[in-house]
């Protein structure tokens, strides 16, 4: 009885509650983001200044990746995630430039909350894309979503056991625009883009040593503003780049559920937005029918956390 009043005391006082299951909660935006960027960073298979192939038809494979490390000072507290994904997809030339493009795939990783407990986290995804190039000008419209699921073990603690499944729809769709500046002897190519995510979940239940929280309504989303700077190499089949991007989440930052069948609502005391500048490298291969693509991206937030992704791109052309 004295861990259920403890639980209830703690809805009164954020700084409090917090303690507890502050990271859990934080790290789903996180997971969020990192999902909709490692599939949509390298979804682009014609780019400016890349190895184009005017009225295609290919089929094509990409495996994805990302890892993000939060330290122990960050406001989110200190957890890893990390996961890993295939996606499968077919390519068609509308015309010799504009090309669209459908897929399916899925991924499956571990979050990692240190010293507490661990996520399995899982995703089925599908998705499009529609790209159209005009002189020196590049038009990108992608899509992907599906459904993500969490399912959190507590790591070995006598006495205490730890219940949590959110699962539910995610959604991410972006507009790219990229213009190739004819001066300077490299030609550089400036990218904006404009993506959006977000996360459904359904009812379910938080569970612990203190008691019982039914979550309701949990639902994050968020916006990302992303500018880019890439130098292709003429020589080489390498694109270096380098850029920064700002990332905005205008829901999930409260919570609502029921304690003892009374309904509470509080805040994360999390910060909205968050900063982070990143650089990367993309390539860029053909060899008969097959090309070979890919990116590597490292990237530091204003939030005390860093992040690796990459993607590998491999098509069959006819």
């Amino acid at each position: 009885m004295k861990y259920i009043l403890s639980l209830f005391v703690c809805l009164f006082s954020a700084s409090t509650l917090f303690a507890i299951p502050k990271a859990p909660f934080a790290s789903q935006s996180d997971l969020v983001a990192d999902l909709s960027d490692s599939v949509l960073n390298g979804i682009y298979h014609h780019r400016l200044n890349g190895v184009r192939y005017p009225c295609e038809r290919n089929f094509w494979v990409d495996g994805f990746g990302s890892y993000r490390e939060r330290q122990s000072d960050s406001n989110r507290s200190q957890y890893e995630n990390g996961f890993g994904g295939i996606l499968a997809g077919y390519n068609y030339a509308l015309s010799c430039d504009s090309y669209f493009n459908f897929f399916v795939g899925g991924s499956y990783g571990q979050l990692d909350v240190k010293n507490e407990s661990y996520y399995d986290t899982y995703s089925l995804l599908f998705g499009m894309t529609w790209e159209h190039f005009c002189e020196d000008s590049f038009v990108g419209f992608a899509f992907t979503g599906g459904y993500l699921k969490e399912d959190r073990h507590f790591k070995p603690n006598p006495g205490i056991t730890v219940h949590e499944q959110p699962r539910g729809v995610f959604l991410s769709p972006e507009l790219t625009y990229a213009r190739e500046v004819n001066c300077f002897c490299m030609n550089p190519v400036f990218t904006s883009t404009l993506r959006y995510a977000g996360f459904f979940a359904r009812d379910y239940e938080y569970r612990d040593i203190l008691g019982t929280l039914d979550v309701q309504d949990r639902t994050i989303q968020m916006i990302t503003l992303r500018g880019e700077f890439a130098s292709p190499c003429r020589s080489t089949c390498f694109e270096p780049y380098v850029g920064i991007a700002g990332r905005f989440q205008f829901d999930g930052n409260h919570l609502s559920g029921t304690l003892l069948t009374d309904h509470q609502s509080f805040s994360d005391g999390l910060d909205n937005t968050i900063v982070y500048g990143f650089i990367g490298v993309r390539f860029n291969k053909q060899c008969g029918c097959f090309d070979l693509q890919g990116n590597v991206e490292g990237s530091y937030d204003t939030d005390d956390s860093w992040r690796v992704l990459g993607e590998l791109h491999l098509g069959y052309g006819y």
